[in-house]
């Protein structure tokens, strides 16, 4: 955890450094005409985004959002505002598992045809007749495991109008919060320009405007896979008017914006943005917007319309947009879920594969065993035959010593098998042991590869809300199982089973907790004949046939409570009889 902080602190100031570089050019500034937007999403939401993930424009609107997002994700679009100026972003966001999110963007509006004229008000032909100005992002934004994410981005830009050019830079932070216990509310905040140099042009300079944004955003999920979503948001920015003269205003504004997305292929937006409690409803169409997204194998087609604030366009216009965005590969989270599965897959191979060591290495012992034992045995039956054709004495004799040398030999066969499977038993115990050891020493390399994994996922966003859920009504029911409150725990059961009916044994304890519900008076007259047998048998102390009578009620019935209760004591019993040394 430490290593990531100072990683984040690092990268923090690296933006900052590379926006001071850029200070050294210029020494003022005027306002940023990119406080109209970036990303079709967030434009067709009225510009209400400081509070919404899962965008690759997040390094504009919030770089602490931006610190959640899912998928690596390229997105563009353009639009013509008034006569041939044109208005342009675009950006590329790349998540990690565990190192946070770098994201580079562009934005820039362009204009051509404007006449130049001298001192004198005549037209000057040679001069250009266009203007440009665009800015980069550089951001980066890190997420912790409880749901709060930091991030900045650092801002380059250049105007250019005729032979004339500046150039500066600026800085924003933003943070995002999405508390655990209310998963469906977010919050951010974010400074633009908390520091700018801005942009000196001949001898006009203004100072560059700090903004401050906050946001709120609620979002709601339906369905059984829980896959569509309806979101709002409503965000406020608050700013000095640094151009009228005289004492500066505190000004603010708002911005409100919804979302409905159905399985994040199909998507509708709304908002109204830029308009205060004195305006409110005022001025309408004015400040509305809508938006629909389409996102099919990675594509994503996003297109939005505004009505257009009349300060800037002159007569009330209608702007429509199209962009296009494409996401790369899998999400983060289910590069973890990847992740996890090859960490399994690797303790099961590794597991595997010591256990094959054993049972070749215990193989190839016991066919050592064998053929010692086959050997022994012919030498002795060799040389028993070799001592029987020896022999030269008379025939009363060669029986008796015949007899004698057989029963020699018969006790020495017997007693050398004897210790080779005293040697056996030795050596299986020693590969035994040595098994033990290395199978302990890889799961300790496993747990400890297990732990690295758990400790760098934890990193990262918890669980969806549905499967907490489910893993909390999971536990509730085991534990009111456990202590004999069946009712309410099939209620939690059969909760944890309308959400995922394959959840883990959730069907098997819900047979059970059934089972030990059930009033003893509903049983077949079958099932109890069967029982009241056993129950003759076990106070017979017939335990070993009383279950076998048993066994045949839980063919019938698997979840029978008296019958699986019985088989447990009449058990018991056997194995305290067996510790006696009493073998019934």
């Amino acid at each position: 955890m430490m290593k990531r902080i100072l990683f984040l602190l690092c990268i923090v100031l690296l933006l900052f450094l590379y926006v001071c570089a850029y200070a050294q050019l210029e020494t003022g500034g005027v306002d940023n005409i990119f406080s109209y937007g970036a990303g079709l999403r967030a434009l067709g939401m009225g510009g209400a985004f400081v509070a919404m993930k899962n965008d690759p424009t997040l390094a504009y609107w919030n770089p602490g959002a931006m610190s959640f997002n899912q998928h690596k994700e390229i997105s563009f679009f353009g639009t013509r505002t008034i006569a041939s100026s044109y208005y342009f972003s675009g950006f590329y966001t790349n998540p990690t598992v565990s190192f946070g999110t770098l994201s580079i963007g562009a934005l820039g509006l362009y204009t051509n045809g404007i006449q130049s004229y001298d001192e004198s008000a005549s037209p000057i032909t040679g001069a250009r007749t266009d203007y440009l100005h665009y800015q980069i992002l550089i951001s980066y934004g890190y997420n912790f495991k409880w749901g709060f994410g930091v991030g900045a981005s650092a801002k380059v830009e250049q105007m250019r109008i005729t032979e004339y050019k500046g150039t500066g830079a600026s800085f924003d932070v933003g943070v995002y919060y999405n508390p655990e216990k209310i998963p469906w509310l977010s919050v951010g905040a974010v400074v633009q320009d908390v520091y700018s140099t801005g942009i000196k042009l001949v001898d006009e300079f203004e100072q560059s405007t700090r903004v401050y944004k906050a946001g709120l955003a609620t979002n709601f999920y339906s369905g059984e896979q829980k896959n569509t979503r309806l979101s709002f948001a409503l965000d406020g920015r608050f700013y000095n008017d640094n151009y009228n003269s005289g004492q500066k205003q505190f000004l603010y504004d708002l911005s409100f914006g919804t979302e409905v997305s159905f399985v994040e292929s199909l998507s509708f937006r709304a908002g109204y943005h830029n308009f205060t409690l004195d305006s409110l409803g005022k001025g309408l169409p004015q400040g509305l917007s809508l938006g629909i997204g389409i996102r099919r194998w990675g594509f994503g087609i996003d297109y939005a319309v505004n009505f257009e604030d009349t300060d800037w366009q002159g007569p009330l216009d209608l702007l429509m947009r199209l962009g296009i965005s494409y996401r790369f590969g899998l999400s983060m989270e289910e590069k973890k879920v990847k992740i996890a599965e090859d960490i399994r897959t690797q303790i099961d191979e590794g597991i595997r594969k010591v256990t094959e060591t054993y049972e070749d290495k215990l193989e190839e012992l016991t066919v050592e065993y064998n053929q010692e034992k086959d050997r022994i045995i012919r030498q002795l039956d060799e040389k028993y035959e070799e001592k029987i054709g020896s022999l030269d004495i008379s025939l009363e004799e060669s029986r008796q010593e015949i007899t004698n040398l057989t029963t020699q030999l018969a006790e020495e066969k017997q007693a050398l098998i004897e210790d080779l499977e005293q040697q056996y038993v030795t050596d299986r115990a020693t590969l035994e042991s040595q098994f033990a050891k290395e199978r302990s020493t890889y799961e300790g390399q496993i747990s400890r590869l297990q732990e690295r994994f758990e400790e760098e996922t934890s990193l990262n966003e918890r669980l969806l809300a549905d499967e907490a859920f489910k893993s909390q009504k999971y536990a509730r029911g085991l534990q009111l199982y456990s202590e004999g409150e069946y009712d309410e725990a099939l209620t939690e059961f059969e909760t944890v089973a309308r959400f995922d009916p394959d959840y883990l044994s959730v069907q098997e304890y819900i047979n059970r907790t059934k089972a030990e519900l059930r009033d003893v008076k509903t049983y077949s007259p079958e099932i109890l004949a069967i029982y009241y047998r056993g129950i003759d048998l076990f106070v017979q102390k017939n335990y070993e046939e009383a279950i076998t009578e048993w066994e045949k009620i839980l063919e019938i019935d698997p979840y029978n409570k008296l019958a699986r209760r019985n088989i447990k004591e009449a058990r018991d019993r056997l194995r305290k009889l067996r510790e006696l040394g009493i073998n019934q």
